[in-house]
């Protein structure tokens, strides 16, 4: 069993230099957010303008060294060590920023630092935000870049199976993932898929590492597709009375055929936050808002914007507003980027719960985390990314209140199951890690986990892979 100290121990001497090339090589993934001549390297990759694939990679030196030979072992092993206790793990493939990762692991970041320096010369690391702006410079996109682009990684994104606000139109990480380099808990060294855009040939082996949130192995080296930008893109911010409105406007939008690229709802605490910490101002009867989005060609994108603008007055809408330029568009975003900032001003602790559902029941899931809030007085502030139905209850509470603690306790319990009861996921992006491995079998029962610690023996017999966060 992972829980098991002695066997845990064991398992960890045996394999510690190992443990600490993987930890220290993912902490610098997760920290390096550019890399001495990124812009040229991958530009050279976009010589044509039409599809193309985007290698995210470790290479030279540093991708040999996890064949873990002695020499290379000694090298790094003249660094301090990167973990100060036994049972140690790496969420993601990175180093986990959505509180999945396994809280005994304490990475020293002034050694990272000279980890760094000693293989700079050796890595390509590309943050995702910085592969987005990249690639949009050769008329392409990355669409899954997610709304945390500005810190997320490539590997976290690929061991989450990240999504973002573009999920519904254009699909979330798996959908772009051709390839990949992993390392097996041993040191071997796999090359899974390639850059054709289809193969059926086996298994589909990278997409089983796609969300296996650093259970089976390492990922080194990520290739990814790219599609041409879209020509055109309209914005348009509406504001409702409340978010049970502003999720049955989302329901409304779809039916009539229309698939926006971005659809964010934002209910009214959050708004409100924004418009106290940041100054962007609000309608004081404003319920909640959307932030929506079309991309494609102009011929069809303000017929698309006018039967949207259509849908949210006949739901009362109290305002909508769309943007004429680049800089009203960023404006119309800043009540989105800005407002999980604001929120964490407000209180000790702010945890983002991460739950989906069919679109069909956003509205009747909006009613239901309102209603649980209020029931357990917990201070709950809810975004989401509506057109898939990806909802992101917040919870800001203060856990040396055992008041609190026992309400944010209650709260999660009660709406983890009003979200199974109507269809819905436990995770829609985040990822299971060990704030929700208590509640992964209520959702996927017992064959399936069988089945999924099946598969971790198959690639982690010692459980060296984040030991602890799934019981075998």
């Amino acid at each position: 069993m992972f829980e098991d100290d002695i066997f845990v121990e064991e398992m960890v001497i045996r394999r510690r230099n190992l443990l600490n090339l993987l930890i220290g090589v993912a902490a610098v993934i997760a920290l390096i957010t550019t890399v001495s001549g990124f812009s040229t390297t991958l530009s050279s990759s976009f010589s044509n303008m039409g599809a193309g694939t985007l290698t995210v990679s470790i290479t030279g030196s540093a991708a040999e060294g996890f064949t873990v030979t002695n020499s290379h072992v000694d090298e790094v092993g003249t660094l301090k060590p990167l973990v100060d206790v036994v049972r140690s793990g790496v969420c993601r493939g990175a180093v986990a920023l959505v509180g999945c990762n396994n809280p005994r692991v304490r990475p020293d970041y002034a050694h990272i630092e000279l980890m760094k320096k000693m293989i700079a010369n050796d890595i390509i690391v590309i943050v995702s935000g910085c592969s987005a702006q990249a690639a949009a410079k050769a008329g392409l996109m990355y669409p899954p870049n997610p709304t945390s682009c500005q810190y997320s990684t490539i590997g976290g994104n690929v061991a989450t199976n990240a999504g973002g606000a573009s999920g519904a139109k254009y699909g979330v990480t798996r959908d772009y993932l051709l390839g990949l380099t992993a390392v097996m808990p041993d040191g071997t060294v796999l090359r899974l898929g390639n850059k054709c855009q289809k193969d059926v040939a086996g298994f589909d082996l990278p997409r089983l590492l796609c969300g296996s949130e650093g259970l089976l192995a390492f990922i080194a080296d990520v290739t990814l597709k790219l599609i041409p930008l879209p020509q055109s893109i309209r914005t348009a911010l509406a504001y409702f009375s409340s978010a049970e409105v502003a999720g049955a406007v989302v329901t409304d939008i779809v039916s009539r055929r229309i698939l926006p690229c971005t659809l964010e709802l934002m209910d009214h605490t959050f708004l409100k936050t924004v418009a106290d910490v940041y100054g962007v101002p609000c309608p004081d009867n404003a319920g909640a808002a959307l932030l929506i989005e079309v991309d494609g060609h102009d011929v069809i994108l303000d017929s698309q914007m006018d039967i949207i603008q259509q849908v949210c007055q006949e739901h009362d809408a109290i305002g909508f507003q769309t943007a004429h330029s680049a800089e009203e568009r960023e404006t119309l975003w800043k009540a989105r980027r800005g407002g999980t900032a604001a929120l964490v001003r407000k209180a000790d602790v702010l945890v983002t719960l991460d739950y989906a559902v069919p679109i069909s029941q956003l509205p009747r899931a909006l009613k239901l985390i309102e209603n649980l809030a209020a029931k357990h007085h917990c201070n709950v502030v809810t975004i989401a990314h509506a057109a898939d139905g990806n909802l992101h209850p917040m919870v800001l509470y203060s856990p040396s209140n055992q008041q609190q603690a026992a309400a944010y306790k209650a709260f999660c319990n009660d709406s983890v199951q009003a979200i199974l009861d109507i269809g819905g996921t436990i995770s829609g992006e985040h990822g299971i890690g060990l704030e929700k491995k208590a509640y992964l079998p209520l959702q996927a029962g017992h064959e399936q986990m069988r089945i999924m610690k099946g598969i971790c023996r198959i690639f982690d017999p010692y459980g060296i892979m984040n030991p602890g966060k799934m019981e075998m």
